[in-house]
């Protein structure tokens, strides 16, 4: 009997270490701010490009013991919107582009007080662009099939980046993050003939987010 009370103790105080941190399924949604720059050395060139995005999707936190640490892969949808700046046209164009975010978050829970935790991450996160269009002067450009001279716009992007997370009642996370592109997502034939130096990158993914914690 004393063993078994001893058992259902150790039971119960490893079940309160566990419930300290968090673990398990979370849904959320969120705004973005996207930073895309167009740079060519040789000519000086320097313009940059602003989306504002919107995600949905849901990541699972799986607790790696009672340490506090976690690691957290998750999936989501982005729409963005916003001006297309060089890179393709002389002229200002509306862009629009759907895709995947795919994140990996390592994170670590600092129980502050019974109802609130601050919670810091960082990791990778791969996009994978399903469409980007942009349109101009009653045109739209389809940015994965342009013209053989213009080169090739890539579906993916690598992100590396971190934040912090607020656990509230172990009901709502409230988050902030930034993420930087590490690929250069622009090809253009002529500039590889010429031999320039010159990138197409997303600089900079500023968010903020809201989610439900299951």
């Amino acid at each position: 009997m004393k063993k078994l009370t001893l058992t259902l103790i150790a039971l119960a105080a490893a079940a309160t270490a566990f419930a300290q941190f968090p673990a398990g399924l979370s849904v959320g949604a969120g705004y973005g701010n996207i930073t895309k720059v167009f740079t060519v050395d040789e000519a000086d060139l320097d313009e940059s490009s602003k989306l504002n995005s919107f995600f949905v999707g849901a990541e699972y936190n799986f607790a790696i013991g009672s340490s506090g640490l976690g690691v957290a892969p998750g999936i989501y949808f982005q729409f963005s919107k916003g001006d297309l700046v060089g890179g393709f046209s002389d002229v200002a164009a509306d862009w629009k582009e759907s895709s995947l975010l795919i994140p990996v978050k390592v994170n670590y829970a600092i129980p502050v007080a019974d109802i609130f935790k601050i919670v810091p991450y960082l990791g990778p996160t791969l996009e994978f662009n399903i469409s980007s269009k942009a349109s101009a002067e009653g045109e739209t450009m389809d940015l994965y099939d342009i013209p053989e001279e213009g080169g090739k716009y890539h579906h993916l992007q690598l992100y590396l980046g971190g934040g912090v997370a607020f656990d509230i009642a172990d009901i709502v996370r409230v988050s902030v993050g930034y993420d930087y592109g590490l690929l250069n997502r622009l090809k253009i034939d002529i500039f590889e003939d010429a031999g320039a130096d010159y990138a197409f990158k997303d600089t900079g993914r500023l968010s903020v987010g809201v989610a439900y914690l299951f």
